[in-house]
């Protein structure tokens, strides 16, 4: 019952997500993207692991919009934190708490130089509560993630003074991810997750665009499809390429389409058993 359950709002999900916004979708801005992880877990006891997680985007193409070209990195990304695990007799209970940093290379007119180069970067300093479910039904793993992604600094061209970059606004993202097993060392991985906002900045909310780097808006604003396999070498060592199709709406406008991008994921994991 959980199964098909989680099979038919995984659909219903997908079926969202690939159904154009309105029909001038295919005059929106869409991107050819990679994007990787490198994710170390150290297990620490049977209840605690610590994890540090880099990452990195590049934009390789951009159509639909001739007035810009390719961003190349336009991204750098940490997670470092701690995380609770719990096996219960029917599920296992994870919740990360993890400190997340993104660092932004921005091109346009709203550059700004660095020390010693021309590079212009903004920044934002994030904390993450990650409530984790996993079922296991038969060869199926059923994962529901949660992610309260909580913004309490974002430097950038339109945040002025100190009192505007540091703030709070709260993000809420939800997965519903299916992995089913085909062999010991491979599986499929299929998943989609919505981004929700739920509470804006008092002192940024009339300012600037929504979304990064800038503190989130109230409302629906993103959608990310998961396609894709992992290959486990060891138990300790695993890589999972994913295809990521990533489209973005902007709330205060009928929750308009307002670009499309495809990713190639790649995120190379390692467990390293400390006890």
């Amino acid at each position: 019952m959980l199964r098909r359950t989680c099979i038919i709002l995984l659909a219903a999900l997908m079926a969202f997500a690939l159904i154009p916004a309105g029909a001038d979708a295919a005059e929106k801005p869409y991107t050819g993207r990679t994007w990787e992880y490198v994710n170390v877990t150290m297990l620490l006891s049977p209840n605690w692991a610590f994890m540090v997680m880099p990452g990195h985007r590049f934009e390789f193409f951009r159509g639909a919009d001739p007035t810009s070209s390719a961003k190349e990195t336009f991204l750098w990304e940490l997670f470092a934190g701690p995380i609770y695990i719990h096996k219960f007799e029917s599920f296992t209970f994870k919740l990360p708490l993890w400190y997340y940093y993104m660092g932004f290379i921005i091109d346009g007119d709203d550059k700004r130089p660095t020390r010693g180069d021309y590079e212009y970067r903004f920044y934002s300093h994030n904390i993450e509560v990650v409530p984790i479910f996993e079922f296991n039904v038969d060869a199926m793993k059923i994962t529901s993630r949660t992610i309260f992604h909580n913004k309490v600094y974002a430097d950038n061209n339109t945040y002025r003074t100190e009192n505007q970059k540091k703030g709070h606004s709260l993000l809420i993202r939800q997965m519903l991810m299916l992995e089913y097993t085909l062999t010991p060392m491979f599986s499929l991985i299929l998943g989609d997750e919505i981004f929700v906002g739920v509470k804006e900045d008092g002192g940024t909310k009339d300012l600037g665009p929504i979304g990064e780097p800038f503190y989130e808006r109230n409302g629906f604003s993103e959608n990310r499809l998961h396609a894709g396999f992992n290959v486990k070498f060891n138990p300790f060592l695993s890589l999972s390429p994913q295809y990521v199709y990533d489209t973005t709406y902007k709330p205060e406008s009928g929750y308009r389409l307002t670009s499309r991008n495809h990713y190639i994921m790649l995120t190379l994991n390692y467990v390293l058993k400390l006890y």
